[in-house]
C-alpha cells in the first residue's frame, strides 16, 4: 500500500518502541497519516485515563501531507469547493413530497453553484411542490488503528455568524450520523483483514445532530481492545474506516439567508 507501509516486514504500528510498549492511535487517509501517543515524551510518564492522546512529531517515517476526510469509499480528498459572493448552492424543485428534486435550474456553471446565469423552466404549483437542496449532506471517512484502547471525540466549530442561517440554533438542523466500516477495498487498498472482531468497538452518546457537538469534544465512540490484532506489513490491513454523514436533514427558505460555516473536529482520549 503506497505511503503506509514501514520497512523491515511490519508496519510502524508494530515497530515503534512507544507503539509497541505504551499505545498509540494512528489515523489515516490511505496516503498520509498522525501518530497520537499514550506516553508523554515530556514528562516522561503515561497519560492518565480520559487524558488527550498527544500527537506525535517525532515519528522519522511520517506522511507526505496531512491527513484529511476522503470520498467515503474512496481515497480522494473529501473538501468541496465553496461558492462565490454571487453563488449558492444549488436548489431544485420537488414536486412529490419525497425530499428529491425533480427539476434543476439550467445553464449553471461547471462548479455546479446556482447563480444569476442559471435558468428554471416554467412549472405548476402542486400541493406537494417544495424547494429543496441538491446537495445538502456530505459522507466523508478516514481510517484508524490502534495498539491501545480509547475514546474518539468530535466537535463542532461554528466559523461564521451575524446572519439569520448562522445562529447555532440551526446546527440542530444538520443531521449526524456515524459508524464503523470493519473491512473493504478502497480504490485498491484493502483494510481490515487484521483487525479485532466481536463488540469491541461500539457509538456511545446520543448524539444526533451537530448542535450536540457544541461546546467542547464529546465522546461519540468506545475502542475497548486494541484495533490492530496481529502484525502485518500493511497498516492498512490493520485498520477499520470510520464513516459520517453531515447535513441538512430539511432544507427550505425559511431558514432564512446567510451563510452556516463550521468544522468537525475529531480527537482521541486515553480509556
Amino acid at each position: 500500500m503506497s505511503g503506509l507501509a514501514a520497512p523491515a516486514q511490519a508496519s510502524f504500528i508494530d515497530t515503534d518502541f512507544y507503539c509497541r510498549v505504551f499505545g498509540c492511535v494512528i489515523v489515516h487517509d490511505g496516503n498520509d497519516y498522525d501518530v497520537y501517543d499514550v506516553f508523554n515524551l515530556t514528562s516522561g510518564a503515561a497519560l492518565l485515563p480520559g487524558q488527550r492522546l498527544i500527537r506525535s512529531s517525532r515519528n522519522p517515517v511520517i506522511g507526505t501531507g496531512a491527513v484529511n476526510p476522503v470520498f467515503t469509499g474512496t481515497r480522494t480528498e473529501g473538501f468541496h469547493a465553496l461558492p462565490l459572493a454571487d453563488e449558492s448552492f444549488r436548489l431544485g424543485i420537488d414536486f412529490t413530497g419525497d425530499g428529491l428534486i425533480d427539476l434543476e435550474p439550467a445553464g449553471g456553471p461547471a462548479a455546479g453553484f446556482l447563480d444569476a446565469g442559471d435558468t428554471l423552466n416554467p412549472f405548476n404549483l402542486r400541493s406537494a411542490t417544495d424547494l429543496v437542496a441538491a446537495d445538502s449532506s456530505a459522507q466523508r471517512s478516514f481510517y484508524i488503528s490502534s495498539s491501545t484502547d480509547f475514546y474518539m471525540s468530535a466537535q463542532a466549530v461554528p466559523l461564521s455568524s451575524g446572519d439569520a442561517l448562522s445562529n447555532t440554533a440551526r446546527f440542530g438542523d444538520i443531521a449526524f450520523r456515524y459508524q464503523l466500516s470493519r473491512s473493504g477495498n478502497d480504490a485498491g487498498m484493502a483494510y481490515g483483514a487484521n483487525t479485532r472482531n466481536g463488540n469491541q468497538f461500539r457509538p456511545i452518546g446520543t448524539v444526533t445532530t451537530l448542535r450536540d457537538l457544541l461546546g467542547g469534544p464529546v465522546n461519540i465512540m468506545e475502542f475497548r481492545q486494541p484495533i490492530r490484532f496481529r502484525s502485518n506489513p500493511s497498516l492498512a490491513s490493520q485498520s477499520v474506516r470510520f464513516d459520517y454523514v453531515y447535513g441538512f436533514q430539511n432544507y427550505d427558505l425559511s431558514m432564512g439567508a446567510g451563510h452556516l460555516r463550521y468544522r468537525i473536529e475529531f480527537d482521541f482520549y486515553n480509556r
